[in-house]
Parts: C-alpha cells; structure tokens; sequence
C-alpha cells in the first residue's frame, strides 16, 4: 500500500487522494480577534488594540497602555459531497453531509508601550492557534450501477478524520517615527503537530466480500518566519501595508497502513523534507467619515504556487505542490487575491459605548483540483458586536462562510490503495461532484488596558521584589 498523498492540507494533510480536503480548512493567514472578524476581517489599517500583531505589526504603536488580550473560538463545519459519478459515467454515489464542531482558545497576548528617544515604542509577546487542523468525512455512501458493465452495487464506508494544531509563538515591536508614520516587526516561531486517519470499506468489494484499507498518519512541522508592517496615520484616513514573510519548515512524518489489497505499510521520513510556505502581502485602507464611524477595506496576495514540499517520499530530488503533489509547471495551484470590506459604529451608552459591525470577505483558496482544475472560493458574511468601557473591550462576532466546487476523488478502497488498473477498473482518481462547504464561526474576545501603571508596578513588585 502506498502513501495516499504527500501534503494535501497545506501545511499539510497528507492522507486525502485529492486536492479537495485542502480546501476544507482555508490556510489564508488573517490575524485573530472577534472585533476584526465581525469587521469582515479587514483590519490591515484598523490594527489598534491588543490584536494588532497579528494584522499589522505597525499599529501596535497606537497602544499607549498595556494590554492583555484573549480570543475564543467555537465553530460548526458542515462538508458535504453531491453528484458523485464515476468518471467513465458508470456508476453513480448518493449524497454524504458530515459536521464537525471545534472550540478552543484562539490567541493569548501581552503588550507593553513606553518611550525611547520621545518615540512610541510598544513591546508584544503572544501565542496564537494559526490552524485548527480538525475536520472530518464520516458515513455510508451507496454506489449505484448506472450502466449494464458497471461494477455490482455496493455500500462504501468512510471514516476520515484530521485532528491537531499549528501554533505559533511571537515577539513583536513597533515604533512611531513620526506623527504620522509607524513601522512594526513581528518574529513567529511555528510548531504544529497531527494525526490523519483514512478509513474506508466496500461491500461487496473487488477481491472479496469486503474490502478494506486503513492508514494512520502523524504529521510534525516546525519552522519560523519574519514580518513587517507600516501604518500611516491620518485625522480621518489610514493606509496599511503588511508583509508575511514566507519560511521553510521541516516536516516530518510517521504512517503505517493495512489493507485487504495490498501489503502492510509502515515508514517515516523527515530527514532532509522541508515544506516551503508561501509569502503573504496586504494593503488596508481605513476611512473615518465621522468620529464614531470606520470603513475598512483590505486586499491581501497569497503567492501559493510557491508553496513547495522537497524531499518527501512523492518528491525525491524534486520541488511539488503541497496541494497536489505535482511538479509547479503541471500543477493547477493558483495564487489568490483576498478582499475583506467591513465597517464599525460606536454607539455612546452612557460612559460607555456598543459597537455595531458588519463585514463582508472573499477568500479564495490556492489549492485546485488538479483533474477538474477548479478552485473553492470561499464567501463570507459577518457581524459582530460588544462592550467598551475605560478598561475592558469585550467583543463578540458571529461569521458564516460557505463555498462549492467541482472535484476528483477516490472513494473505492481499490482506489485509494492504487490496484484499480490492476483489476480492468478506469484510471485514478474514480469519480468527481461537487463539494459543499458551510460554517458557523463565532468568536469572543476580552482585552484589558491597565489604565493606571502604578498598580502595575505594585503588582510586579509584589511578584519578584523591589
């Protein structure tokens, strides 16, 4: 039994026989926090609270107290597969929806501003969840004869499920130069690490009454990255620039396999393999046409035809799309332009006030299928809401994404183990549909701004001593 694919998750599922399953978990790299995702994530230029590393580096400047930020999230994904025909039109797969449901903490940072040289200097040191690597295809699917030399009817059961996390760990800084102008850096150290399991049966199967194949696979990357921002500042008018650097991780991995129709599988690799991940680039604009109004709008480049797996199994000697496996002059990655557009009413409650937002995003994934050559571009709509005193900013915003798009896969365990041709069956891979995506995300977010640094400096001194 061979590997089933060598980096389909982008920073890598290795265990799906097509491109689709990257597409699940969208790996556009936005920054975190409940208010900037109620604004339809667009925020390059907005960047002004406890967040602001993770958008722009640069508007950490803004802080002029410190600041403890915590971001929460909970969401509900739904996939699923319709239309599914083989591709020689001889069979055809009945429908299957499966929900997997996710909520941890998403971001963790502390942030301290003071003076050097009469500049802005503001210090941050953070942890965020990158990705979320759980998703999951789970069911019974029914392939149906729709020609007279068609395979018998059968029932296929699947079970595939990705389960872990990438994280990173930050150190970043900003300095205002001028009035006007702020440049910011942030340095993100990446670890992550998961497990793909990939179970399928069919029965009646090709050798017998059932077949089966099974494979488990661990997945362990780490590397880091260097980016750069730059904020003007205006009365009423702000322009942002990011630059997520791109980085070159290693990555290693451990599988084992078993199978009805073929040998056991057991191995690993990880001397030498590197995964490369593309650079990011983001221009934002941000307009105040009233005091306690802000328009946001946000384009972001993803170089994703450079994003590169070298030295694995599926590429020995050799650079491939980490969607697709392929050489980048055959491979159907195609580099993408996001656009996010949001707005922001403060509305004065008391000594208080509420925020009002709506936002709006266009995502568009690099990974296409490489049969079909279509892309999944996912639409988002949000809102969000909260509560702003003189300390606290608690936030809250509810997003719902939702995307389809036509793909190849195999679900036949004689597929997914590579003897189909062996037995008179149609080339790899066996069938293509559509693919549905829709998903609730909802995020909470509290910052606290130590508004008197005496107490601060009481605290510290009661921890480690005057």
């Amino acid at each position: 039994m061979r590997p089933l694919g060598a980096g389909l998750l982008a920073a890598a599922v290795v265990t799906t026989a097509t491109a689709a399953a990257a597409q699940e978990i969208s790996l556009n790299r936005p920054g975190s926090g409940a208010r900037a995702a109620g604004m339809g994530n667009a925020f390059i230029a907005v960047s002004d609270d406890g967040t602001a590393a993770s958008w722009n580096p640069a508007g950490l400047s803004q802080l002029r107290k410190p600041e403890f930020s915590l971001v929460y999230n909970t969401s509900r994904r739904n996939i699923s597969l319709e239309g599914y025909r083989t591709r020689d039109e001889s069979a055809a797969f009945t429908a299957l929806s499966t929900a997997t449901a996710v909520a941890n903490l998403e971001f963790a940072s502390a942030a301290l501003p003071f003076s050097v040289g009469g500049k802005a200097v503001t210090i941050q040191a953070g942890w965020r969840r990158l990705y979320q690597i759980t998703s999951g295809t789970r069911g019974d699917v029914q392939r149906v004869p729709v020609t007279a030399d068609s395979r018998p009817e059968s029932v296929i059961r699947i079970d595939d499920s990705s389960d872990g996390n990438i994280d990173l760990w930050s150190l970043a800084g900003a300095v205002r130069f001028t009035s006007r102008l702020s440049l910011g850096w942030s340095v993100d150290l990446y670890r992550g690490e998961w497990d793909d399991r990939q179970d399928a049966s069919e029965d009646p199967g090709v050798l017998g009454p059932t077949d089966f194949s099974s494979l488990v696979v661990t997945n362990r990357v780490d590397g880091h990255n260097l980016n750069l921002g730059l904020l003007l500042a205006y009365p009423s008018f702000r322009v942002g620039l990011v630059h997520h650097g791109a980085f070159r991780s290693g990555y290693r991995v451990t599988q084992s396999g078993r199978s009805s129709l073929a040998a056991p599988l057991e191995g690993s690799f990880g001397s030498g393999a590197d995964i490369h991940f593309p650079r990011s680039i983001g221009l934002g604009v941000a307009w105040l046409p009233r005091p306690l109004l802000r328009l946001a709008v946000d384009v972001t480049f993803d170089e994703w035809t450079k994003f590169l797996l070298e030295g694995t199994p599926a590429s020995p000697g050799r650079a491939v799309s980490g969607f697709d496996d392929l050489p980048p002059e055959l491979s159907a990655t195609r580099d993408t332009v996001t656009l996010n557009a949001g707005l922001e009413k403060l509305v004065p409650v008391g000594e208080r006030y509420v925020p009002l937002r709506l936002g709006f995003s266009r995502e568009p994934q690099g990974g296409r299928d490489p049969l079909v050559r279509d892309g999944l571009d996912h639409w988002i709509l949000a809102a969000g809401t909260g509560l702003n005193t003189n300390s606290v900013k608690l936030d809250v915003s509810l997003e719902y994404r939702w995307g389809s798009y036509r793909n190849s896969r195999s679900l036949s365990p004689v597929y997914q183990v590579g003897r189909a041709q062996e037995f008179g069956l149609p080339p790899a891979p066996e069938a293509e549909g559509t693919l549905r995506l829709g998903e609730w995300r909802l995020k909470v977010a509290m910052i606290y701004r130590v508004t008197s640094t005496e107490k601060l400096k009481d605290l510290l001194k009661k921890v480690f001593g005057s």
